[in-house]
């Protein structure tokens, strides 16, 4: 049998055109991609919407609404909180938990306070073990500060941390009541 010198090229006659295929296909995802990119970024005026939007339903609380969803009543102190606007718009800090190593001390980043209002109330967690409560405050990435509600209005209550973002420390209590919490020291985030 004799060998034939195109049986050479019989490779390249075959996958080259698979390759060149493949590559097309590659750089026409990755261009679709950067259009859906740039087209889905918010312009500032849908920004300052948003932002204007959060505000509005930050300093206008609606603590009856969200009982009455819950069946249960919020502590006092977390309506007190929501009626010093000047504290809910607090935001980009972290607590410092006193007792913790001097090395590394234990801190709670609070990136803002949530709305207190249904809206709130449906979108963000809701842990059956825990029962009903409300996320006051959040880190800003899946991880909120809970508060619980109860069958009849109480002063002050537990600060539980709900962690979905897989640090170790859900379900931790971070202070014993909202008003320690409240008061713990505040430093810049980092």
């Amino acid at each position: 049998m004799q060998y034939h010198q195109s049986v050479d090229k019989l490779f390249i006659f075959v996958f080259g055109p698979l390759a060149f295929a493949a590559l097309l296909l590659v750089i026409a995802t990755g261009i679709r991609r950067a259009i859906a990119r740039f087209r889905s970024r918010s312009t500032p005026d849908q920004l300052k919407a948003v932002y204007e939007s959060y505000l509005r339903r930050l300093l206008h609380p609606q603590p009856e609404a969200v009982e009455k969803e819950l069946g249960k009543f919020l502590p006092e102190r977390l309506l007190q909180l929501y009626e010093d606007h000047s504290a809910v718009q607090a935001a980009g800090f972290q607590l410092e938990k006193p007792g913790g190593t001097r090395w590394r001390p234990k801190r709670w980043q609070v990136y803002c306070f949530e709305p207190l209002d249904l809206e709130s109330l449906n979108e963000l967690p809701y842990e059956e073990d825990l029962g009903p409560g409300f996320c006051f405050a959040t880190t800003g990435r899946s991880s909120w500060y809970w508060i619980a509600a109860s069958d009849q209005r109480q002063n002050d209550s537990p600060v539980i941390f709900l962690d979905y973002d897989g640090s170790g420390s859900h379900g931790a209590i971070v202070a014993p009541s909202l008003d320690e919490f409240l008061n713990l020291p505040r430093l810049p985030f980092k």
